[in-house]
């Protein structure tokens, strides 16, 4: 059932859940983390996801950059419901 679930995920979901696995890796002892932390992090995850997939969908997925960009803003989106703060550096 996991597996099934897991491979409903957008892509936007899956590049959002593996960035805020890696912003808690990052989190300050204060709970804080950096702008310039948090985009490492997304852009880190969101190659990770992308040479996950078949070359044929990625290519699908990144040939329209007005749509990549909306994606990006999906994923800002739900990256931050997990940032508890973040630092202004």
């Amino acid at each position: 059932m996991t597996l099934s679930l897991s491979k409903a995920q957008t892509i936007e979901e899956e590049v959002a859940k593996k960035s805020c696995e890696c912003i808690q890796t990052k989190l300050s002892p204060e709970g804080t983390i950096s702008q310039a932390e948090t985009k490492r992090c997304i852009s880190k995850s969101g190659d990770k996801v992308l040479k996950s997939k078949d070359p044929q969908e990625v290519k699908r997925l990144t040939k329209n950059m007005e749509e990549t960009v909306e994606r990006l803003k999906i994923v800002y989106q739900l990256v931050g419901k997990c940032i508890p703060k973040t630092d202004s550096q």
